[in-house]
């Protein structure tokens, strides 16, 4: 009986293995294409519409993935998004950058009333669509715009365990837009940052459909089902020698996002 339950939990346990292995795989291919549609930030002189003067550039990478991870909340139709080449970046993108740059500035008082100005101004000169779930948009604007970053420390980058602290203290029950912008700078920094244990993975409604389909269950938005969710994040990856950015992509895919 000994040996039979040793192979079953051995073949279950090869299994799992595998599963992870997929899911880091997908994940992996995933954050590469994210990855190259933020390198369209390279091309954006963000000069031309703030003063960048006073502003780390560590600091300023980290609102440009504020601004890219709005996008994706946006779900902004296909038709609509120019970041496939990798070099040019969504105008929605750039609004967002703008909007928030403003705000940090204090030149902006109502980040609602002059997302919703720059956009009428957008989208009367082009043949883009207006984006969807602006409310979320302007929380999350919000949500940065309250806070500091904190300076750079010795490795060069930003100390994402603090901000995350500080994000989600500021954003309330807006996790999702307050988590988000961690894992795009985590993917752009790559190797030059470890990622901290302490992290918890984004979880929007395709991550944990992805979750659902794999195990059954589905995580909520509480404290407590992101914590449980970071376990099973970094489960898989130690299992897969993987990041937990992989995983969370992978079940992002599983869950039918593109």
């Amino acid at each position: 009986m000994k040996d039979s339950s040793h192979s079953i939990n051995s073949s279950l346990l090869d299994k799992v293995y595998e599963i992870a292995q997929i899911i880091s795989i997908e994940g992996n291919m995933f954050n590469q294409h994210i990855l190259e549609q933020f390198e369209g930030w390279n091309n954006v002189d963000v000069n031309t519409f703030a003063d960048t003067n006073s502003i780390l550039p560590e600091h300023l990478l980290f609102y440009k993935a504020v601004a890219q991870t709005l996008g994706w909340l946006q779900q902004i139709p296909e038709e609509n998004d120019e970041t496939d080449s990798g070099s040019t970046m969504s105008p929605i993108n750039i609004i967002y950058l703008k909007v928030l740059l403003e705000s940090k500035a204090g030149k902006v008082k109502n980040a609602g009333q002059r997302l919703a100005e720059l956009l009428d101004q957008t989208l009367q000169q082009s043949e883009l669509k207006r984006p969807r779930r602006l409310l979320a948009v302007i929380a999350g604007l919000e949500t940065w715009a309250k806070f500091e970053l904190p300076d750079v420390g010795s490795a060069g980058a930003l100390d994402l365990e603090y901000i995350q602290r500080l994000a989600l203290k500021a954003g309330g029950r807006a996790r999702w837009t307050a988590l988000a912008p961690l894992k795009m700078y985590s993917i752009n920094k790559g190797a030059s940052q470890p990622i901290s244990r302490n992290l918890l993975p984004a979880m929007g409604s395709a991550v944990s459909r992805g979750i659902e389909q794999l195990f059954g269950f589905r995580f909520s938005e509480s404290e407590n089902d992101y914590k449980l969710s970071r376990d099973l994040h970094l489960k898989l990856a130690d299992m897969a020698s993987s990041s937990i950015w992989n995983i969370n992509s992978g079940f992002y895919v599983l869950g039918g996002g593109a």
